[in-house]
Formats: structure tokens, sequence, C-alpha cells
């Protein structure tokens, strides 16, 4: 995964306005237990080990999906908002609109920027917010994730860079990758891999609350040549 720390303004201004919305309207201040969440590890007082060695190699890497076992953090995209309207109170239907409103925002408006509008992921992860380890195999394409974070959180993946022809998981003691957050935003790119890529296969987590992810996702290589171009010009 390539980390770039340093945005154009004009990509800062729209993703600070998302920001600063999520933040003043915190969901976790505002929805209760209507709103689906998950939080096994931190119901058990453990969420960091949702990160940890410990836990990706108890895993079944064979069986695994794709998707995440476990996370703790409010899915602000559009098809998750509709799908939580009917399990909430009115008062709690009236912000929810709110935040439908303000992810197409921000799909026509990053979009129009990037070039490509498919944001597949807009999450926010209270203090001890997580994901845990996956790969999203089950979707593979090439991947601008947006973060925001006051430096505390972090990212952690698994190297598979140098794996042979038939692996699933690289060694996880050997190839974990852990990149802190900087204060503030910045933006992950790379490719999540097929299950039978042996080299591209991503496994990944993350840590940290309060903290803002938003995942692009892109299945044309031409097109990601531009996305890229894009969020990097200000390097």
């Amino acid at each position: 995964m390539r980390q770039v720390l340093t945005l154009t303004s004009e990509i800062l201004t729209v993703l600070d306005e998302y920001r600063d919305f999520v933040l003043a309207n915190r969901p976790d201040k505002i929805f209760s237990d209507n709103w689906p969440v998950k939080g096994k590890f931190l119901k058990e007082n453990r969420p960091q080990y949702a990160t940890s060695l410990e836990c990706i190699k108890s895993m079944k890497p064979e069986t695994h999906d794709g998707f995440p076992p476990d996370s703790y953090g409010y899915d602000l995209n559009e098809p998750t908002i509709k799908q939580t309207l009917p399990r909430l109170s009115p008062e709690e239907r009236v912000h929810a609109e709110k935040f439908l409103e303000k992810s197409r925002w921000l799909d026509d408006t990053l979009g129009n920027l990037l070039g490509y509008r498919f944001c597949a992921l807009k999450m926010f992860y209270p203090e001890n917010g997580y994901i845990a380890w996956h790969t999203n195999w089950n979707v593979p394409g090439y991947n601008a994730i947006f973060t925001w974070s006051d430096g505390t959180g972090y990212w952690r993946h698994i190297d598979s860079t140098n794996e042979k022809e038939g692996s699933i998981m690289a060694d996880p003691e050997k190839n974990l990758v852990h990149l802190q957050d900087k204060d503030g935003w910045h933006v992950k790119l790379g490719y999540y891999g097929r299950k039978e890529e042996h080299n591209r296969i991503v496994w990944h987590s993350a840590f940290g609350g309060p903290r803002i992810t938003l995942g692009f996702v892109v299945f044309d290589e031409n097109i990601w040549a531009d996305v890229v171009e894009e969020l990097t010009a200000a390097e």
C-alpha cells in the first residue's frame, strides 16, 4: 500500500467539510442500539485484539470470505443507511436522512474531483473503534482509502509481495506492516487481490477513534491511473 500524506487543497476542502459534519453529528452520540455496530471484541474488553498478530494467526484463511469477522464503527454509506432506517426512531431517522444527504454530496463532490464516484465505504470509528483482519478478496480492485485521525489510530497489513503461487496468507510475524495514522487526512493507494492472486492479497485491519475512513474502489486500470495522478498531484 502506498501512503500519500499530502493532498491538494481542493480535495482537503471537501474532506474537511465531511469530517466537520460527522464530528458535529457523532453517530455514537445520536443513534441508539437500533444502529448495528457489531463490536464483539469491544464487548469482551479487548478491542485491539482485532488488529493483533494473535488474532490473524488464529484465523483459518482457507474459509475466509473476504469480509471482516468483526468491527466496531458506524457504516455511513447510503446502502447501510437505507437498510437501517426502518429500525430507527422518528428522531433518529431525521439525523439518518442528513447523513444520507451528506453521503450523496460526498460521492458527487469528491467523485467529480477524482473522476470516479464509487465510494464503497464511509466509516466512523468512535474511541476504541476497529475493523478486524480481512482481505476484501470477494471484491478485488484498486482502492483509494482516505483516513482522518487525530494521529492515535493505525493501519496494519500483511505484505504478500514475495509470496509464491498457492499462498493465501503470508507469514504474519515476518510480513507485518504497521502504519501509524498522521494527524489529519491521508490516503492509501493499492490493489486488493483475489484469493488466486497470491502476491497481491492484502490482509489488513485498523484501530483507533475518533477516526473516519472513506474507501473508493476502482475496477478499471486506466481510470485508476487517472485517480492516482489526481491524488498524488500535491506530493
